[in-house]
């Protein structure tokens, strides 16, 4: 073997002249791996990506720590050529799988809780009839209508008109006023289902209402796009669902 362009280091002879072309496949995979790796490693330690010179100096020192520590030689300079330039297109890349996974983290922390019971928006009078103690009741008021959300049941006598058939699920837990964008996000998921919402917000958190025979399809788009969906809950409305269903079945056939 012809020892030109070659030299001894640490007791291993080496190609002095060695291209990033002349890696291994293995060995360019576990690299590109690492640089990636690398970028996040600087983005989680100082909030923003290296995009210059010195930052990505870090970056491509750092990766080179790596290769050296896994036996594979190749100089310098080829893994300054390989990277160097053509960085802000791999750190553009980095940048949009971190804000996926983020928002994919942000969704999974907002909880959806289905609820069992069956709603229906109508028009009063007035709320002389109406419970406020009721544990849903939400009376709407404006210069020119008296409104009102509550459970079908609860419906009051002097209701002038109404729509039933909706089925309601709340976002779980106490939300900040300075939080921007949970309905939006849950209103455009359901949007690409072709879903109508209607939405209530109180002090704490929002209701969303969607007719009855959507509202399966809702959780479940809600569920598919990353939203942590109380299952339990799921399963006892869609148990009580083929218990009516069930049970109706049977009365026609006395």
């Amino acid at each position: 073997m012809s020892r030109k362009n070659h030299k001894m280091i640490d007791s291993r002879l080496l190609q002095t002249d060695k291209k990033y072309s002349n890696l291994k496949m293995g060995q360019k995979e576990k690299i590109n791996r690492w640089i990636n790796e690398e970028i996040r490693r600087y983005y989680k330690e100082t909030g923003i990506f290296p995009r210059k010179e010195q930052e990505f100096e870090i970056v491509l020192n750092r990766l080179y720590d790596r290769i050296e520590h896994a036996n594979i030689w190749i100089p310098y300079g080829e893994i300054h050529k390989r990277f160097f330039g053509s960085r802000n297109g791999r750190i553009d890349k980095v940048c949009g799988q971190i804000q996926k996974e983020e928002r994919s983290l942000e969704k999974a922390q907002i909880h959806i809780e289905p609820l069992i019971y069956s709603f229906s928006v109508c028009k009063v009078a007035d709320y002389s009839m109406v419970d406020p103690s009721a544990a849903f009741c939400f009376p709407q008021k404006t210069d020119t209508e008296n409104s009102l959300v509550c459970l079908t049941e609860q419906i009051p006598d002097n209701a002038t008109n109404r729509e039933d058939g909706w089925k309601a699920f709340r976002i779980k837990g106490q939300m900040e006023f300075s939080l921007i964008g949970i309905l939006s996000g849950i209103s455009t998921v359901l949007a690409g289902k072709a879903i109508g919402i209607f939405a209530i917000s109180t002090f704490d958190t929002d209701y969303i209402l969607v007719k009855q025979d959507d509202f399966e399809k809702a959780i479940d788009a809600l569920d598919h796009a990353g939203y942590t969906v109380e299952r339990n809950l799921v399963n006892r409305i869609r148990s009580e669902q083929i218990g009516a269903a069930k049970e109706l079945n049977s009365s026609m056939k006395r």
